[in-house]
């Protein structure tokens, strides 16, 4: 069996409140319409601040595309260092480390931030390495299940590395799309130690689901520009994915007899899946906890829910499912358990 051993995170020490955000990004158009917009959007998005690694949302536009990924290069190397330390369990598993798995949608090189970070820890220069890119907001349950798959072998310990940099990407158009994109997005790192050693661990992973929404493709997605990543979110994603989740139970579990970690994409996505499920309240407190105080950092939002519910466990429920999504639509999904 696969474990967790403790999830450490971290946010850059910036950030903006919706209030300032909406003030700013309202002062780039002169359309009453547009302005009215963004407050409501904002408003209404459950999210008092979000962190960001650049402030000043002016000076970001100006950067071209190749200037933004330097940009994340040397910050996403700084926000995962202070990631790893201040997962609990990293001194005492250090020296085991085996696998490093890294996870990020918002930048990419090569040689990537991995390879920095194993020289910046002090980590085995014969660490096995494998990156999960531009998959999205579920990517980091791709990164747990790669991670128990390595477990499966003898003597092995995976560090798993969440690192989003979403407002180096913020878009200065106003197109529905941009407007709801815009106004989520934040940045953050988390870590995860895996082992396959029960003693001290806070979750067991046992199983994964993955599933393709049909007739979904267009509502959400993720492309390269000169400009930056283009983020298209369509107000039809929570409808969809309920619909999904309605036709088929995740993992055969009745949803009311399991624990819930939400990935918290926004405040209509927590919604609907809290209404289509039928589950208490006490079972998104931590999601909305995290969107609140967070906003959406893309994959490392789940770890950030993950790393909540240690400290706050809504149900008496042992079993709970962690999900996420991402373009696709994809809906990926992992069933734990607390230790």
């Amino acid at each position: 069996m696969s474990y967790i051993q403790h999830i450490g995170a971290a946010a850059p020490k910036h950030s903006l409140t919706q209030e300032k955000f909406a003030e700013i990004y309202s002062s780039m158009t002169e359309d009453p319409d547009v302005q009215r917009k963004i407050k409501f959007l904002t408003a209404r998005s459950a999210i008092k601040k979000r962190h960001c690694v650049e402030p000043d949302i002016k000076k970001l536009i100006a950067l071209s595309l190749e200037e933004k990924l330097a940009k994340y290069h040397s910050n996403a190397l700084a926000l995962a260092e202070e990631a790893v330390h201040s997962n609990l369990a990293f001194k005492k598993h250090k020296e085991n480390i085996t696998d490093i798995v890294f996870v990020s949608c918002t930048g990419m090189q090569a040689p990537g931030v991995e390879i920095d970070l194993i020289q910046k820890l002090g980590l085995s220069s014969t660490i096995r390495r494998y990156n999960v890119n531009f998959m999205g907001c579920y990517a980091a349950l791709t990164g747990l299940r790669m991670a128990k798959d390595i477990c499966a072998t003898p003597d092995r310990t995976v560090l798993l590395l969440s690192v989003e940099l979403c407002t180096l990407h913020f878009q200065h158009k106003f197109a529905d799309d941009y407007l709801l994109s815009n106004s989520l997005f934040a940045d953050g790192a988390a870590s995860v130690i895996i082992t396959s050693e029960k003693h001290n661990a806070t979750y067991m992973l046992h199983d994964f689901e993955s599933r393709l929404l049909p007739a979904s493709k267009d509502e959400m997605s993720w492309k390269i520009s000169p400009t930056g990543f283009l983020m298209t979110l369509s107000g039809a994603v929570p409808k969809t994915i309920s619909k999904s989740l309605t036709q088929n139970l995740l993992f055969d579990k009745d949803p009311q007899k399991v624990g819930w970690a939400i990935h918290p994409g926004g405040k209509q996505i927590v919604d609907g899946i809290k209404s289509t499920l039928n589950i208490d309240e006490s079972e998104v407190t931590v999601s909305r906890k995290v969107l609140a105080e967070q906003g959406n950092m893309s994959s490392a939002t789940i770890l950030f829910v993950l790393k909540e519910m240690l400290n706050y466990k809504p149900t008496n429920k042992k079993e709970f499912i962690a999900c996420a999504f991402g373009p696709g639509l994809a809906l990926e999904s992992a069933l734990l358990s607390y230790v």
